[in-house]
């Protein structure tokens, strides 16, 4: 994933919008976008941030899970922010980078750890929490625009939360009845 979005960053600009989320772009058929636009960034400070939040949620979370659920888990949080994005943010236009993909994995993460590392898992899922309900009433926390050198489209947080929980808990409950029936 690192190595994608930083071969992707080495792309001119008109290069990079070709593949970001652009309402009128996925309306007329262009349906790649709705992952592609999680993997380019606005500048390299967005890239940073976003690829260090990416390394921090792995080293804490997710390392010792088999690759190819976590990049099922990614894909799933993707494609389920962008859709929120569509339905709920009619008014966004474009959109460019992994933060709300990354909001969601780490709630995923949280989730899954919750029986492992309660008091982590909680403490975590709290102070999450707490910074998407400060950014939907205040907007985006201080300095992360000028960090990201653009606009920070803090819905793509909510949903991607929203996102990760869903992913969450549908894997649960997969996961439960596989279980039962194999008993």
């Amino acid at each position: 994933m690192s190595l994608i979005c930083l071969l992707l960053s080495l792309f001119t600009e008109s290069a990079s919008s070709w593949f970001e989320y652009h309402r009128s772009h996925i309306f007329n058929g262009e349906w790649w976008r709705l992952i592609t636009a999680h993997l380019v960034h606005l500048g390299w400070g967005h890239l940073t941030m976003n690829l260090l939040g990416l390394w921090m949620i792995w080293a804490l979370l997710i390392s010792d899970l088999p690759s190819r659920r976590c990049g099922l888990v990614l894909l799933l949080i993707t494609l389920t922010t962008s859709a929120a994005l569509w339905v709920f943010s009619p008014q966004l236009v474009w959109y460019r980078g992994l933060s709300g993909a990354l909001h969601g994995l780490l709630i995923w993460g949280l989730l899954n750890r919750l029986k492992q590392e309660p008091v982590l898992s909680v403490g975590l899922l709290i102070a999450v929490i707490a910074k998407i309900a400060w950014e939907q009433w205040q907007g985006p926390l201080p300095g992360s625009e000028s960090m990201a050198n653009g606009p920070v489209v803090v819905a793509s947080h909510l949903y991607g939360a929203l996102s990760g929980m869903l992913v969450w808990l549908t894997g649960s409950i997969l996961f439960a009845s596989n279980r039962k029936t194999s008993e």
